[in-house]
């Protein structure tokens, strides 16, 4: 079996910032539980969103302790729903528990439904969205009593700071399971977000516009990335995500519209990646508006059977049908380390740094690798790649040698953690 394997030659060491969600807010007080079921909801094919609102502004202007949103087992649908904020609760949004299955409405009479966002919370503080349910999109793969070429967003956190979103299951998004935008110090934790690998435009978890985020613990398979970090994204960490099927661990796409804010301080690690149209990736448009893309740690990732493992793509276009198709990208990628990738590639090509003519990639670090191609030699191809003295970087295919078992992994970085508020 032929193998790629770049050994270290760079020590690059970061101080990773974790952000964990805990409980700390109200402990030792008992809820004030605001059921749905109370306010008229019922389990059936109509439209809840009115019931859901009036449980909703009972508890977030409640003045009791620790009011809790409750949503028990049953399927019960809903038109595009918004649970907005601020809240009279010092601050603080409700806990929202949701232990039953939540369906889009079927249209009809009352039903309203949106093209956006289907379930969004907005403007709050200190909130947990927690439970043992599921958030049934409805979309490909569903029974098909719903036909809707809409690319709605199941679960959106808008505005939303100090929260955490924890346990839940996502199904069938019509569009992205769960987008985290305009949002700081959100952690969000064991989930488990599944649609066909057919399904497009279906990304896991989607972050940006957001600082401070934390994706953690949960398995993703969808037809699409299982996590994508867009334009104005910082500090942003994925730790501890199975993904697969789908397209990967990306960050963009970069460079689509004009005034796209940077993107810097990711950290992707202790990741596993099964059967994917591509691992870890950087992926910006052609003819892009000018922005940055800087400080990108991918470590600790192991691919199993996944095409294009390792890539920068500045020429992406997903359908062909790009009109600057022919145009660099002026979005500048810098201070990129791939550390400690190994596992399995379905394709020959496992390493592809494909960077723009103009703004060429800078500071990038290959260290570690070690990825087998089956029965064929494994190749990496650079462009556009500046090399950083030390790094193994470059230009051309490089081919090397399969690891010494005497071999050693470098040295982790340090971890330093910080909680938010529950």
């Amino acid at each position: 079996m032929a193998n790629i394997f770049i050994k270290p030659r760079v020590l690059y060491f970061v101080v990773v910032v974790l952000l964990c969600g805990g409980h700390a807010h109200g402990k030792g007080r008992a809820a004030t539980v605001y059921g749905v079921t109370e306010y008229g909801a019922a389990p059936s094919n109509r439209d809840n969103r009115d019931a859901f609102l009036a449980a909703w502004r009972a508890a977030c202007h409640s003045t009791a302790g620790n009011p809790t949103l409750h949503f028990p087992k049953g399927t019960f649908a809903v038109g595009a729903v918004a649970f907005e904020g601020p809240c009279r609760n010092g601050g603080g949004a409700p806990v929202v528990v949701i232990d039953g299955v939540l369906r889009p409405c079927a249209g009809g009479r009352g039903c309203r439904l949106s093209d956006d966002a289907w379930i969004t919370f907005s403007g709050l503080n200190n909130l947990l969205v927690t439970g043992d349910g599921t958030l049934d999109g409805h979309g490909a793969g569903s029974d098909d009593r719903i036909k809707s070429k809409s690319k709605t967003t199941t679960l959106v956190l808008d505005g939303v700071t100090n929260s955490t979103l924890r346990g839940l299951a996502f199904v069938n998004s019509r569009g992205f399971h769960v987008n985290i935008r305009r949002c700081s110090r959100v952690v969000a934790e064991g989930l488990g977000i599944h649609a066909l690998e057919r399904s497009r435009n279906t990304d896991g978890v989607h972050v940006g516009l957001s600082s401070h985020i934390r994706v953690l613990d949960s398995v993703i398979g969808t037809g699409d990335d299982c996590v994508s970090v867009g334009p104005g994204s910082v500090d942003v960490i994925v730790n501890g995500v199975i993904c697969g099927p789908g397209h990967g661990l990306s960050v963009g796409s970069l460079g689509k519209e004009e005034g796209e804010q940077d993107v810097q301080g990711l950290i992707i690690k202790n990741c596993t990646v099964k059967g994917t149209t591509n691992g870890v990736r950087i992926k910006t448009w052609p003819g892009s508006p000018p922005s940055r893309a800087s400080n990108i740690t991918f470590q600790d990732i192991t691919m199993d059977d996944v095409a294009n493992p390792i890539i920068i793509d500045q020429r992406y276009c997903p359908h062909d049908h790009c009109a600057d198709a022919n145009k660099p990208s002026q979005v500048q990628i810098s201070d990129v380390t791939f550390e400690r990738i190994e596992g399995t590639s379905s394709s020959r090509v496992a390493v592809q740094l494909l960077c723009s003519e103009e703004r060429p990639c800078t500071g990038v670090r290959l260290d570690g690798i070690n990825l087998s191609c089956g029965d064929q030699p494994c190749r990496s191809v650079f462009s556009n790649v500046r090399e950083t003295p030390g790094s193994g970087s470059g230009s051309g295919s490089v081919v090397a040698p399969a690891p010494s078992p005497a071999s050693a992994p470098a040295a982790r970085p340090p971890v330093e953690e910080f909680a938010v508020a529950r």
